[in-house]
């Protein structure tokens, strides 16, 4: 009964039917428990976090607090949503040629619930390839230490990086915080040979503060506390 139900479900993706959210969700869970009727777990789980990103995007340990989710299928969760944001594309390839068409991509998008620092990862014509996300918890910046800054560098190969620091509370001025890490970036651009295009700060008013503006970008050492 459940191979016919999932045959079904299948089949819709395949003739390009109508496919509900938490249908979609079934299918993917359809590895993680090879005999289960998943149906009940699916909708169970779009109630808690509201949808297949927040589903994606949850830690193995909240997704265990959900009837029916055990631990393998929470790994396999949190792997299938660490596969999605590393193979992320981005966007369709949005193209931005010059900090004002960056404001205008920042612009468009929502707040997060929480401060965000994101790479984005340009090619030689312009077209954002990808996001390297470092995201903070508790209202706490997210952690962005060169190690992983350089990481993102070395495995993504951009032609040149604008950079997003964006609040989920309070405004767009720039802090110890900003210009330490802005200084870490234009350290490894520099010794790898990326453009450092801009370093724009995004307030929870959606007001924009971009660096190269304001003639702010930080070319010497960065020191190793936030706070010098």
């Amino acid at each position: 009964m459940h191979e016919g139900h999932r045959g079904r479900l299948v089949g819709k993706i395949r003739d390009g039917s109508m496919v509900y959210e938490h249908e979609l969700l079934e299918i993917l869970l359809f590895n993680s428990c090879p005999r289960r009727d998943l149906n009940a777990t699916a909708h169970s789980l779009i109630a808690r976090f509201g949808d297949i990103a927040g589903v994606l995007s949850a830690s193995e340990a909240e997704l265990q607090t959900v009837a029916g989710v055990g631990k393998s299928m929470a790994q396999y969760i949190v792997c299938v949503g660490k596969s999605f944001e590393r193979c992320n594309d981005c966007l369709s390839f949005a193209v931005i040629g010059n900090t004002s068409e960056f404001r205008k991509f920042l612009s468009a998008r929502p707040v997060p619930d929480d401060d965000v620092l994101e790479l984005c990862v340009m090619d030689k014509d312009g077209r954002l390839r990808r996001i390297c996300t470092f995201r903070g918890s508790n209202g706490n910046p997210p952690e962005a230490p060169e190690s992983e800054i350089l990481k993102c560098v070395s495995v993504h190969r951009p032609y040149g990086l604008f950079v997003a620091s964006t609040r989920a509370h309070g405004g767009n001025a720039p802090t110890p915080y900003d210009d330490v890490v802005c200084g870490r970036i234009h350290k490894i651009t520099n010794l790898c040979g990326v453009k450092f295009y801009d370093y724009c700060i995004v307030g929870e008013d959606g007001e924009i503060f971009s660096y190269f503006v304001a003639d702010r970008i930080v070319f010497g050492e960065a020191g190793d506390s936030y706070g010098e």
